[in-house]
């Protein structure tokens, strides 16, 4: 058997910021050549995120698996019941963990689209004395 480190491949997540109260869903995908000794889970801030939100409002799902080759494909979701401004402060990391090694990947929340800094159209409409 080859040695095959795990690897983060994937980590799908919304194009645009989650706006307050919404249901969203980070997915983690890796690859492992010992899918069997693999660990593939989430952290917030460092912690397991069952003991950051008890409440359950951010969990994990299961981990799903493909066999693919010699190793195998993994996946595990971030699930959000309520989307908060505090998820956008908290360092959501992805681990994959075997006994070649380990790989992590932060969440990068998309920036929100910034607010117009003030009313003023710059460059809008007809100038005088401009002809097309």
């Amino acid at each position: 058997m080859a040695l095959q480190l795990p690897s983060i491949t994937i980590l799908r997540m919304p194009t645009e910021a989650p706006h307050p109260g919404e249901s969203v869903t980070v997915s983690c995908e890796a690859t492992s050549g010992l899918p069997e000794l693999t660990l593939l889970y989430w952290l917030g801030n460092g912690s397991f995120v069952e003991s950051l939100y008890p409440d359950g409002a951010v969990h994990e799902g299961p981990v799903q698996e493909e066999l693919r080759g010699s190793g195998a494909a993994l996946r595990r979701d971030l699930h959000f019941s309520s989307f908060d401004t505090r998820h956008l402060l908290t360092n959501f990391t992805c681990v994959v963990l075997s006994p070649f090694g380990v790989d992590t990947r932060e969440v990068r929340w998309p920036q929100p689209a910034p607010a117009p800094a003030n009313c003023r159209e710059r460059g809008a409409g007809l100038r005088p004395g401009r002809h097309s």
